[in-house]
């Protein structure tokens, strides 16, 4: 991973103005092409992009595995994918939820027996945390990770969504059983993320932030459980709570 963010000069304001400099994330604009297909264009962090490409493909059910995919090729302003199969997507078969347009699917039951002591979440928030090395210098990131019994992934970007994405994509290629992973991450809970741990069949997310009315819907749908408002050795536990021991 390269370095995540650059140097600008900036004028600070606390009853006095002065120039100083400070640190801002790095974003790119890179369109995803797949089988000579555009599905979009998003705006990222330029790291980590074959895990991007990895778990979005896979959130979004275009591949059921790593097999599934032939070749990647990345560019300066592009990643360009050849899939061994591959339905061409119309435009009208995408929806957009909180300016994130992803397709019209629907949502399957996450199936897992998986059980989290209450301590264990509120550890896996404080790690997540530590690790956020571009957010610590930045406030510019969001950062996701994928936890298990032996795996704690973190990937950050600056999309919400993106983080999600590389972080699936990174527990791809380390083939986790995500039935038995838990996402702890920052941002809100809108049912366009909530929709990508159900169509990967993660059970349980963790935020510092708030849900959106619809992300409850489809958590409830979904078999998820979610929590939110973590903070100061408290949380919510929104739908599913039978999966957190207390």
């Amino acid at each position: 991973m390269g370095k995540m963010f650059q140097k600008t000069m900036i004028i600070k304001v606390n009853h006095q103005a002065r120039k100083v400099e400070d640190l801002v994330a790095l974003d790119t604009k890179m369109e995803l092409i797949v089988n000579g297909e555009k599905l979009g264009k998003f705006y990222l962090s330029p790291d980590y992009l074959e895990d991007f490409t990895l778990g979005y493909l896979l959130d979004e059910r275009y591949i059921e595995s790593h097999d599934d995919v032939d070749d990647m090729k990345f560019g300066p302003e592009s990643i360009q994918v050849l899939l061994k199969k591959y339905d061409n997507i119309r435009k009208d078969d995408l929806a957009c939820y909180d300016g994130w347009f992803h397709r019209d699917q629907i949502v399957n039951p996450v199936k897992s027996e998986l059980r989290v002591e209450s301590e264990k979440i509120l550890q896996a928030y404080d790690h997540l945390i530590e690790k956020a090395e571009v957010w610590s210098k930045t406030g510019g990131t969001h950062v996701a990770a994928l936890v298990d019994e032996t795996h704690f992934i973190v990937r950050e970007d600056v999309s919400r969504h993106v983080a999600v994405d590389k972080v699936i994509g990174a527990g791809l290629k380390e083939s986790l059983d995500f039935s038995v992973c838990f996402l702890v991450c920052s941002g809100r809970i809108p049912p366009d993320r909530v929709v990508k741990l159900a169509n990967v069949g993660i059970p349980i997310m963790v935020t510092k932030a708030a849900p959106t009315v619809e992300g409850l819907k489809i958590g409830e749908i979904a078999g998820i459980t979610l929590v939110g408002f973590l903070r100061n050795g408290r949380f919510n536990i929104y739908t599913h709570p039978h999966r957190i021991m207390i």
